[in-house]
C-alpha cells in the first residue's frame, strides 16, 4: 500500500475542521488504480475510559487512557452489505444454481404470507431493486449487543407470516430491507452454509478484506469501533446490512468492480450496473436508479464531474453512517465511515477530499470552481479574531472553510464549502467574502444582501511578553469581588484561563468561563497583546460588533498571591486559594471567601441574610447559586464563593 502521507495529512486537517469537540470516530480512504492514495482513522475506538495501571516509584497509580483509532478499525458499514449480498446472489447465478427471475418462495419453502397471496410472485430481482413490495425492515435483530443464541431467522419468518405487502410485485421501487433478508435466506438455503460463512469464503478472504466480516465470523485482529461508551453493535440483518470492515477493505471491494477479477464476471457486473429501479411518478428522477444493490448507478453531482456509470450505497446504523463510491472515470473507490456523534455531512465531505486529491493531480473536477491560488490562500489563510472566540479561515484545492473556535476545543463550520471565482470568495447563502487591509492589520469583510461589514480581523504577531506571560499560561483565576445580587457573575466570566493563541506570536486569550445557554456570549474569549509584564491590552479594531468589549488586564502581586484586574471584577489565581474547610462568610461587602473544594462537597455552609453561596466546577462554569432557585448537587471538585 502506498499513500502520500503529506497528503492524507492535508484532508485529515479538513475532516478535523468539520468534527465537534466531541467525537468518536470517522475514518475513509481513496483508491485509484487499485492503490491506496490517502486513508486515516480519527478519533478513538470508544469514549469510554481504560483503566490501566501504572507502576511508579512508590507504588501503583490508576491511569485512564481511551484507545485512538487506528485504520485496522471497522466500522458497522450497515446498508453497504447489500452490494455484497448481491455479489453472492450474482455468484450463484452465474453457476447455474439461482435465476433472478424465478419466485423466491421455490428457494424457501418457509417464506409464506397468508394474509396476501402477492407474495408468490416475488423474485430475486424484485428484492434486489427495492421492487418486492414487503413491508420493510423486520426490526428485531436489526441491531443487538451480542448475536450468541440469536433467532434472527424464525423470527424473520414469522413477521412475513403476518404481514402484507405494500404493492404487487416489480410496481414501485421503495427502499426495503427485507427484500435483502430474503436473498440472504436463499443464498444460505443454496449453498448449504450460512451467509456469513459465505461471504467470508467466497468474497471477502479471496480479495485479501481481512477485515469484512459479519455476526458470528468477527476477525478479532481487527477491533471494532463504538459509538461514544455504546456496547459494539452487532447487526443480525446480515444480508442487509451485516457487514463490519474498515475502509481500506471497503475499497478493495469496491475496486473489483472496476478491474477483471474472478469475484464476477463482467456480465454480472453490467447486470447490476443497469438501471432497474421503477417509479409511478413522471417527475421523480431518482427511484428509477436502483440497480441490483445499488442506491444509484449514474450518480451525479450539482458541482462536480464525477463521470459516467458513477456507482453510490449508502449505509446506516444505530451508530454509524456510511458512503461508499465506485468512479469507472477515474478508476477511484472512495470509502468513508463516521459513529453519528461526528455529525459530519459525509457525503459532501467525501467528495470534497477527491476533488483535493485529484486537484493534486491536476485535474479539476468542479464544474465552475477555480482552484484558489497558492498566494491567496497563503493571504487569506489563518485566524481571524472576534470577542467570542475565533474564525479560522482554511483552503484546499478548490474551497474553503470558515471555522468557529474557541478556547474550550469547541468547533463549527459556520461557512461551509467557499469557492473562489479570482477576486472574492462565494458563500452557499451567496455570501461574498475578501479582503481588505489598514495599516498593519488585515480584515476579513462580508458582502450580503447588499451590505458590507467586517467580520473579523486577522491575528498578526506582537512581542512575546517576557517571562511573566508565558508563566500565566494555562493558569486559572477565580472572581473574588462579586456581590450577592450580581446576575452577570451567575452566567459568565466567574473565573478566567489565560493561554496563548497558536500561530500568532504575542497574542494571549483570556477564556472567560461562563454557561454555553448564556443569552450573551456563553464561553467569552478576549485577544490580547502583552504591553508590559504586568499589562495586556485588547487590539481588536472591527468596526461594530467583532471589535466589541475589549479588556485591558492588569495583574498585580500581593506576597506571592498573583491578582488579575478584567472587566472590573478582580480575579485570584486558582491555585493559590486556601482549601474550604468550613469557614467563615466575609465581614465586609465584595470581600469574597473563595476556597478550593478537594473533596467532595456533600452540604453547604447556613447562608446569612443578605449573603450568598456559589459553587463553581472545576472549570471555573457556576453549578449552584443560591441566588438561582435550584436544588444543590454535590460537587467532587471545584470551587466555593461565600458572597456578602
Amino acid at each position: 500500500m502506498t499513500m502520500n502521507k503529506s497528503l492524507t495529512k492535508t484532508l485529515s486537517a479538513m475532516v478535523e475542521r468539520a468534527l465537534p469537540k466531541e467525537y468518536t470516530s470517522v475514518s475513509y480512504a481513496i483508491m485509484i488504480d487499485g492503490e491506496i492514495v490517502c486513508a486515516d482513522a480519527l478519533g478513538y475506538r470508544n469514549l469510554r475510559q481504560e483503566k490501566k495501571e501504572k507502576q511508579k516509584a512508590k507504588g501503583k497509580q490508576q491511569e485512564e487512557k481511551k484507545e485512538k483509532a487506528t485504520l485496522r478499525m471497522t466500522y458497522n458499514v450497515a446498508s453497504v452489505s447489500k452490494i455484497y449480498m448481491t455479489v453472492a446472489v450474482m455468484q450463484l447465478v452465474e453457476q447455474g444454481l439461482l435465476s433472478l427471475d424465478t419466485p423466491v418462495c421455490r428457494y424457501l419453502p418457509r417464506f409464506v404470507m397468508p394474509l396476501d397471496n402477492r407474495y408468490k410472485k416475488i423474485t430475486l430481482r424484485h428484492c434486489l431493486t427495492h421492487t418486492s413490495g414487503l413491508p420493510g425492515t423486520q426490526w428485531r435483530g436489526f441491531s443487538v449487543s451480542d448475536a450468541e443464541g440469536e433467532t434472527y431467522e424464525d423470527d424473520v419468518y414469522d413477521y412475513l407470516s403476518k404481514s402484507t405487502l405494500k404493492a404487487a410485485p416489480g410496481s414501485y421501487s421503495v427502499y426495503c430491507n427485507d427484500g435483502f433478508t430474503l436473498a440472504e435466506f436463499v443464498v444460505a438455503e443454496v449453498s448449504g452454509m450460512p451467509f456469513a460463512e459465505y461471504c467470508k469464503k467466497y468474497i471477502t478472504e479471496p480479495i485479501g478484506a481481512h477485515s469484512t466480516r459479519m455476526a458470528g465470523t468477527y476477525n478479532r485482529a481487527y477491533p471494532m469501533i463504538s459509538e461514544k461508551d455504546k456496547p459494539a453493535e452487532e447487526l443480525l440483518i446480515r444480508g442487509g446490512a451485516g457487514i463490519t470492515t474498515n475502509m481500506i477493505d471497503l475499497c478493495k471491494f469496491g475496486d473489483r468492480f472496476l478491474t477483471k477479477s474472478p469475484l464476477l464476471t463482467e456480465k454480472s457486473k453490467r447486470e447490476m450496473q443497469k438501471r432497474q429501479g421503477k417509479t409511478f411518478l413522471k417527475n421523480d428522477t431518482r427511484a428509477a436508479l436502483y440497480g441490483l444493490g445499488w442506491d444509484q448507478v449514474s450518480y451525479t453531482d450539482p458541482d462536480m464531474d464525477l463521470g459516467s456509470h458513477v456507482l453510490f450505497k449508502g449505509g446506516n446504523s444505530f451508530q454509524f453512517d456510511t458512503q461508499f463510491f465506485v468512479l469507472p472515470d477515474y478508476n477511484a473507490v472512495l470509502a468513508m465511515s463516521e459513529t453519528h456523534d461526528c455529525r459530519l455531512d459525509l457525503n459532501r465531505m467525501l467528495l470534497r477530499l477527491f476533488a483535493v486529491v485529484m486537484m493534486e493531480r491536476g485535474v479539476n473536477i468542479y464544474y465552475d470552481y477555480k482552484r484558489v491560488p497558492a498566494d491567496t490562500r497563503r493571504r487569506y489563510e489563518g485566524i481571524y479574531l472576534i470577542p467570542s472566540g475565533r474564525l479560522r479561515f482554511s483552503a484546499e484545492g478548490a474551497t474553503a472553510d470558515i471555522v468557529y473556535e474557541n478556547s474550550r476545543g469547541e468547533r463549527e463550520r459556520v461557512y461551509k464549502d467557499l469557492w473562489w471565482d479570482g477576486k472574492c470568495f462565494h458563500g452557499e447563502k451567496d455570501q461574498e467574502f475578501f479582503l481588505e487591509a489598514q495599516g498593519k492589520d488585515l480584515f476579513l469583510l462580508q458582502r450580503f444582501r447588499g451590505r458590507v461589514f467586517g467580520e473579523a480581523m486577522k491575528a498578526r504577531h506582537f512581542p512575546a511578553g517576557g517571562k511573566a506571560w508565558k508563566e500565566r499560561v494555562g493558569k486559572d483565576y477565580i472572581v473574588c469581588n462579586t456581590d450577592a445580587t450580581d446576575y452577570v457573575i451567575h452566567e459568565l466570566m466567574s473565573g478566567v484561563r489565560i493561554s496563548s493563541l497558536k500561530g500568532a506570536r504575542g497574542v494571549y486569550v483570556l477564556s472567560f468561563a461562563g454557561k454555553a445557554e448564556s443569552g450573551v456570549y456563553g464561553y467569552f474569549d478576549a485577544p490580547v497583546r502583552a504591553v508590559s509584564a504586568e499589562r495586556g491590552r485588547g487590539f481588536l479594531r472591527t468596526p461594530d460588533n467583532p471589535g466589541r468589549d475589549l479588556m485591558d488586564p492588569v495583574f498585580s502581586k500581593q506576597g506571592k498571591t498573583e491578582y488579575l484586574e478584567a472587566a472590573s471584577y478582580r480575579y485570584r489565581e486558582a491555585s493559590s486559594l486556601p482549601i474550604w474547610k468550613g469557614q467563615p462568610f466575609p465581614k465586609r461587602r465584595r470581600a469574597n471567601g473563595v476556597y478550593r473544594i478537594k473533596s467532595r462537597l456533600k452540604r453547604l455552609p447556613r447562608i446569612p441574610k443578605g449573603c450568598r453561596v456559589m459553587v463553581l466546577n472545576e472549570e471555573m462554569v457556576c453549578e449552584y447559586d443560591s441566588l438561582f432557585p435550584g436544588k444543590y448537587q454535590p460537587v467532587e471538585k471545584g470551587y466555593i464563593l461565600l458572597i456578602r
